[in-house]
């Protein structure tokens, strides 16, 4: 086959453009994980600016939020194996959906609810818990059915 036709493959690149192609991929991930991290972080100053949320710094922030997320991953693993076990027994589609909140809420408010007494440097009010279980869920939710629509 002609060099021409041929289409070029990482192998047949020199060295510097490997590294060149290797640094632009890893800074396109890089940015990419920090978008995301970064939006998280600022939607959940937001939320708690919006509902009077005290915290210390916003090192605490990031410590709570790491808490969380560790904490509350292994709850919804609890959570997700409950209702998969609750669902086998439950009929109808309304009665599945609020067993479902239900555990799914309360799991979520005991995770947010331990970590929030776990540290001082945080006070989350009980009735932004609840608005923000509820709305936790309820996006978990519109996710959910976004990838149902998709496939």
């Amino acid at each position: 086959m002609n060099r021409k036709n041929k289409k070029n493959r990482f192998r047949d690149l020199g060295l510097f453009e490997k590294v060149l192609v290797i640094t632009a991929l890893t800074l396109l991930v890089v940015i990419s994980i920090m978008f995301v991290i970064g939006s998280i972080f600022f939607g959940f100053v937001g939320f708690f600016n919006l509902f009077g949320v005290r915290y210390t710094s916003p090192y605490s922030l990031i410590g709570f939020l790491l808490l969380l997320f560790l904490f509350g991953g292994v709850v919804d693993l609890i959570s997700i194996t409950l209702i998969a076990l609750l669902s086998r027994y439950v009929s109808g589609k309304y009665k599945s959906f609020i067993t479902r909140m239900f555990i799914g809420c309360t799991f979520t408010w005991l995770a947010l609810h331990i970590v929030d007494e776990c540290m001082n440097s945080i006070t989350i009010p009980l009735k932004t818990e609840i608005v923000a279980v509820l709305l936790l869920f309820f996006i978990e939710i519109a996710f959910e059915n976004r990838e149902k629509n998709n496939k």
